[in-house]
């Protein structure tokens, strides 16, 4: 737990100069003393002690460098405001929140991985809206992709805070300029690049498909670029069948790529054997055998810090948009990301919500190497240019999709996962594979 600090007169002063920075067009309620916690408690963990006299409760599931980086920022709002943040981290997000709300002690805030989660607290009355919290121009700060992300009915509740792409495709620029290519802008450019490198006696792509999830990622952002942005969110929200066309269309073209021995280290096999940080390996460490990886952002740093440290970003290592495949959906952006809410309106959360949505805050998140979805980031404050680009991508996202697999109810996304690594092993099965995954999607969706 944090230790707070005195909170002293000039600290609502503050606040009212952040909200008025935020376009603050209401005045501000007197401050909401939290509930204190219920004699019989479920569980500690849920139940939290009741904070300190002045300071401000956030929770969320970041713990260990997350958890440091964010003190960062809550330091730099102490500085600005003296009011101290006592902060508690649950890793078991959801069951604490949904525990605390039933006893009728949320925090002031809370920081949510998933915006599914986020829309369904604004629909069961539980969050105060940015508009009621003064928060109006949110729109100088962000792109509409992420306005959309933390809205729920048509109502803005949510300020993204951090964010990561899963639409980098990663590359060694030495190994283009010696094969005589630039980064291909559409999916025929990466074939091409593809077959020129298996022409050249190379392998063009690892791939860490025994780990799953890498193929789910695989297949969203193929999906996304051939049936668009609204049929993904109608798949992964279960009202499109997994057996839909377009979903056996996507997952042949991904087949025709990562499922054919001669573009993928150690062929199909190759790839259901190679893990997640294995394949960054099989491209960036010393005993490389592959050219291309397509994974998340944080890859960059898992290259440089853990696989080979002696590569230089840039030069060794960097990364392309994943391409484009129809022109009509464009590059919709997959990754992940994270919403700060508020479950009560006081000054102290109307201050630390302004803050949490200006270019402060982002400064400091990027220092940290933290991506910032706020487009006002200065860029500088990044460790390097790989997380620039990153950052660049992510703030300037004409359309932006929640990884599909982590919005699947129940055991559906690693159930999904097990489904693409069956149709790497056997590609001609598609149809039966989807057919029995729609099965198990209807039951979990109740349709």
């Amino acid at each position: 737990m944090r230790q707070p600090r005195p909170v002293r007169v000039i600290a609502l002063v503050v606040v009212g100069m952040l909200l008025a920075a935020c376009g603050a067009a209401a005045s501000p309620t007197p401050a909401t003393q939290p509930t204190t916690q219920p004699t019989a408690a479920p569980t500690v963990e849920a139940t939290a002690p009741p904070p300190e006299a002045g300071s401000l409760t956030v929770l969320s599931l970041w713990g260990g460098s997350e958890r440091a980086n964010f003190l960062a920022v809550i330091d730099g709002f102490t500085a600005k405001t003296g009011i101290a943040v006592q902060y508690e981290t649950a890793r078991d997000f959801l069951p604490v929140m949904r525990t605390r709300l039933a006893a009728g002690n949320p925090p002031m805030i809370a920081i949510i991985p998933r915006p599914g989660v986020m829309v369904d607290f604004a629909k069961e009355g539980y969050l105060v809206d940015l508009a009621t919290l003064g928060i109006t121009n949110m729109s100088a700060n962000y792109s509409q992709a992420w306005l959309d992300l933390g809205t729920a009915e048509g109502t803005l509740y949510g300020v993204a805070v951090k964010a990561n792409s899963k639409s980098t495709m990663w590359y060694k620029p030495a190994s283009f300029a010696a094969l005589g290519v630039q980064p291909p802008t559409d999916w025929a450019g990466l074939v091409a690049i593809a077959d020129k490198y298996v022409a050249a006696g190379k392998i063009p792509f690892a791939v860490g498909g025994k780990d799953s999830w890498t193929l789910t990622d695989w297949f969203e952002n193929i999906y996304v670029r051939t049936a668009g942005p609204d049929k993904y969110s109608e798949l992964f929200g279960g009202t499109l069948p997994f057996n839909d066309q377009t979903v056996k269309d996507a997952m042949k073209r991904m087949a025709d790529l990562i499922a054919v021995d001669k573009y993928v280290a150690g062929g199909r096999q190759g790839v259901l054997g190679t893990g997640f940080v294995d394949g960054i390996g099989r491209v960036f460490g010393t005993s490389a055998d592959a050219e291309m990886y397509y994974e998340g952002g944080f890859v960059g740093g898992i290259a440089l810090g853990d696989v080979n440290p002696s590569l230089t970003p840039v030069k060794d290592i960097a990364f392309f948009t994943f391409p484009q495949i129809d022109p009509a959906q464009g590059t919709p952006l997959i990754g992940g990301g994270d919403l700060a809410v508020a479950f009560v309106d006081n000054n102290m959360v109307r201050g630390f919500m302004a803050y949490l949505s200006s270019k402060d805050s982002a400064d400091i998140w990027a220092s940290t190497g933290t991506i910032s979805p706020n487009k006002n980031t200065d860029t500088t404050k990044y460790p390097n240019p790989l997380a620039v680009e990153e950052a660049k991508q992510v703030a300037g996202a004409a359309a932006f999709r929640f990884d599909g697999s982590d919005l699947l109810p129940g055991t559906l996304g690693e159930q999904w996962g097990t489904t693409l690594q069956g149709v790497i092993e056997n590609p001609t099965n598609i149809d039966k594979l989807l057919n029995d995954f729609e099965e198990l999607a209807k039951a979990e969706f109740g349709r």
